[in-house]
């Protein structure tokens, strides 16, 4: 294949007018693994602060809740039949 005579060459740092010092990979490879170690360390504290006799109680009366809105649901399920029986 023939090459044009009137196409210009130039190398990638004269196109770009500048040059590439390839620092945005840097800057991910340190921000990455900070961002893990310190979101970590938020997850790790709070865990280890928070309370856990507060999870017990709240799990308990969420689940007392939640067999109450059950009961009353299967009561209203069985007077809705009793209803419409013939």
């Amino acid at each position: 294949m023939a090459s044009d005579p009137n196409q210009v060459h130039m190398e990638t740092d004269n196109a770009r007018a500048g040059s590439t010092p390839h620092i945005v990979r840097w800057i991910l490879g340190i921000s990455l693994p900070a961002v893990i170690v310190l979101l970590s360390i938020v997850w790790i504290t709070g865990a280890l602060v928070h309370n856990d006799s507060e999870n017990k109680a709240s799990a308990s009366a969420a689940s007392a809740g939640q067999g109450g809105a059950g009961e009353s649901a299967d009561r209203n399920a069985a007077a809705d039949a009793a209803d419409t029986a013939p």
